[in-house]
Parts: C-alpha cells; structure tokens; sequence
C-alpha cells in the first residue's frame, strides 16, 4: 500500500555502459535529494521526496491543488528551506548551507507572487530592467531594441513569432506572458530553471508548445524542473524524450505514482 504521504518517483531504466562513457564519464547529477520533507504551521506541505535528477534533463513535477508543488520547487532553487534531517544537493552544493550560490545558478519563472508581470508596461521595459539586475551598477544598459530581444527571447520561442518590444503585457497570449517570464529568467544564465506552474497556459495545445521548449532548454544543456497540477500531464504530452516525473501525493486524498 502506498504511504499517503509520500512521493513516489517514476523508475528510469538504468543505460548500458558504452565506451563512449568509459572515455567521458557523466556529469555529476543537478538534484540529489534524500527524505526531503517541508513540514508547515498546518502539517506536511510535501514529501518525503528521493529524487536522482541528471544534469540538462527535464523533471515533470505533478499534484494537485495543495501538495506542495511550489514551495517543492521553490526548496529545490534555495529559495525555502526544508525540514532537519533531509539531505539535499543542488547543482553540487549542500542546501541549505549554501543557499545563496544555489540562488546564483538557479532562475525561477512561473510563481505567482514572485515573478508576476506588471501588464501596464512594454515588454522592452520589462527586458531592460532585468538586465539591469543583472548588470553591474556602473554599465549602463541601453534600451531594448527588437533585434537585441530576440538575441535573448529566440531559445525559448522558437519557431513561434516574437512579440514587438513595443508591446503591452496586457495585450500578450498568456502564453507569449509564460514564455517571456522564462525569457525573463534565462537572462540570468541559470544552471537550473525552475518553472512553477504550467497551467497558467490553460490551452493544451498550447501548453505542449511550452513542454517543447522547456524540453529543448534541457537539451541545450540548462536543468529544468517545472510543475502541473494534473498527474497525467506528462502522459498526455509528446516528447522527444520521455522527461524524469515526480508525482506530489501529499495529504489524505493522496494518489499513488503512475
């Protein structure tokens, strides 16, 4: 019987060695996470969760409303910290020891409250401004013409037609507004992208095209964790690789794992 409180991790079959990976041995794995638990002022908000992420891979997290799925991303950017005892490393460092370099190297997108856009200014204000964060105080970062947005924008668009720099967030797609807050976060240059709720492109057609991108972000060598609140969310998707899922069944309504 599952626990109803756990979170349980679709198993990936194991690669055969090859000679190739004799001569260029892995990477060191972007997540390593062992009983990882948040425990709130009402309860469990997630876990226990055992989590082997390999680095420049795409980890779909599933729950539902309330298991615990941002504030799972959130511990695994160094933006919360977890309960004592849970063992934990990101991107090669201890958290939460060393929260402030994990913070460095990891960009976060999607999380209301964080990175929500501002709809009365232009997407050129909002582009320059985040540069501006990102530069040091005594360059002066010039406005953002169309040509240097889409410098920017291209690797998480796509093929889909890049909005004016002109524009008001107010009269974007939502998911032209989810793309740019990606954007907006792959300024940073990000180790590991962190992307909290993708149901706010509601569309699933649409949605698939953000799967796409995250998924061609990953292969592009930046680690990518993003959530959805529907546990058959990566099942319904296409993918050019199967991404690594993590099903939150926090609480007493818990689902078990696919």
């Amino acid at each position: 019987m599952s626990n109803p409180t756990s979170t349980e991790l679709t198993p990936i079959a194991a690669a055969e060695p090859d000679e190739a990976a004799v001569d260029s041995p892995e990477p060191p794995p972007a997540v390593v996470a062992t009983g990882l638990a948040l425990h709130g002022s009402r309860g469990l908000v997630y876990g226990p969760v055992d989590l082997v992420l390999p680095a420049a891979s795409l980890l779909v997290v599933q729950g539902t409303q309330g298991a615990g799925r941002s504030s799972l991303l959130l511990t695994l950017a160094g933006r919360m910290v977890p309960d004592r005892g849970a063992r934990l490393t990101v991107l090669g460092l201890d958290l939460p020891r060393a929260r402030t370099q994990v913070q460095r190297r990891a960009a976060i997108a999607g999380f209301a409250g964080i990175d929500d856009l501002d709809e009365s200014v232009r997407v050129s204000d909002l582009v320059r401004e985040r540069l501006a964060w990102l530069t040091p105080w005594y360059h002066r970062v010039p406005p953002v013409t169309q040509r240097a947005f889409a410098a920017h924008a291209s690797a998480v668009w796509g093929d889909r037609p890049i909005p004016r720099v002109g524009s008001m967030i107010w009269d974007l797609d939502e998911i032209d507004v989810m793309l740019l807050r990606i954007t907006l976060a792959m300024a940073q240059r990000p180790d590991l992208l962190v992307v909290d709720d993708i149901d706010q492109v509601r569309d699933g057609v649409r949605r698939q095209f953000v799967w796409t991108r995250l998924e061609a972000i990953a292969a592009a060598g930046t680690t990518v964790i993003a959530s959805v609140s529907s546990l058959g969310e990566a099942a319904a998707m296409s993918w050019v690789v199967p991404p690594q899922q993590l099903h939150l069944s926090t609480g007493p309504h818990a689902i078990a794992a696919a």
